[in-house]
């Protein structure tokens, strides 16, 4: 039966995104679907605002469907509260304001909002309005929260910001090091270039640049892949999936040799956040830079780095 009342649930702040410690406004506005009805009665009024860290998409993987049973979802963050006392609400009064504070849950921590495949984070604020027949009306809407610090945990004491690496792509060096190289056939080339930095600030661009100094092959393609590492653990297993965020193509076709090519990517807000470990879960990140040349030749360079934010 559809609803004679609708509920909408506004924050104060107009982009919805907030810090742990931040006070979170708003109003939930009962808007009556027939003009002529003037009052409504009710039992309660209520909002309920949650943070929780969660396993998820367990049917599509065996070994996380296996650890199913033990990884429950977690709270980060729980309040609540009352919206009005009465038990009328008129019509030409029909907005009721909220505010809390957005604190931990217990000794738990507020961690940042991220979407992936296998984990997820994520806070909304509900508000349940049931009538005097019993009969409850809701209406949730989410919100984004970001964790100052996120991140620092990750990175070891002697590593410093920025941490540039440099690297140099031959055939000899891609043996035996964090990289892939498929046909091994005779090829030839060489190209160097340098991360600006494998510690990475989310508020700022990825970037680096390489230059292509010798490549006997025509190139077709070189790509800079963003992969999510997400990591789940308890008594009755461990997995580890690594699945792509993003693919940015930053040369198309055989490139000029000895030129400077530099490449930038910006982190998604949602599909990534600071690298973090909590109880089971864990997400790290890393980025490929993957070389297809036009006879199917392929290089894949691979660098782990730590997102943080200040």
């Amino acid at each position: 039966m559809k609803s004679e009342y609708i509920l909408q649930i506004k924050f104060d702040k107009a982009n919805n995104t907030f810090k742990p410690g931040d006070q979170i406004s708003g109003g939930v506005t009962v808007l009556f679907t027939d003009p002529i009805m003037k009052k409504l009665e009710i039992q309660q009024f209520v909002w309920k605002s949650e943070g929780t860290i969660i396993s998820q998409n367990k049917e599509t993987h065996k070994d996380l469907e296996r650890m199913s049973s033990q990884l429950h979802p977690v709270l980060l963050h729980q309040l609540d509260g009352q919206l009005t006392k009465d038990k009328y609400i008129l019509q030409e009064k029909n907005t009721f304001p909220f505010k809390y504070q957005l604190t931990p849950y217990q000794d738990r921590k507020i961690l940042e909002t991220y979407v992936g495949v296998y984990v997820a984070i994520q806070y909304s604020i509900e508000a349940e309005l049931t009538l005097a027949n019993g009969l409850k009306v809701t209406s949730t809407i989410p919100y984004f929260v970001y964790v100052p610090g996120q991140g620092n945990d990750r990175i070891k004491p002697t590593d410093k910001y920025p941490r540039v690496e440099h690297f140099l792509i031959t055939p000899d060096k891609l043996l035996g090091n964090s990289s892939t190289m498929n046909k091994s056939q005779n090829a030839k080339f060489r190209i160097n270039g340098l991360i600006d930095t494998t510690i990475c600030l989310f508020s700022e661009d990825f970037h680096g640049s390489l230059i292509i100094e010798e490549c006997d092959s025509e190139i077709r393609t070189i790509d800079l892949q963003l992969i999510r590492v997400e990591k789940l653990e308890n008594n009755l297993g461990k997995i580890s999936e690594a699945t792509e965020i993003q693919l940015i193509q930053i040369i198309e076709g055989n490139a000029t040799r000895g030129l400077e090519i530099p490449f930038h990517m910006i982190f998604p807000k949602f599909f990534s956040c600071p690298n973090f470990q909590f109880r089971e879960f864990s997400v790290d990140f890393e980025v490929n830079l993957v070389m297809i040349l036009y006879d199917g030749f392929k290089v894949t360079l691979n660098f782990p780095i730590n997102i943080i934010r200040k």
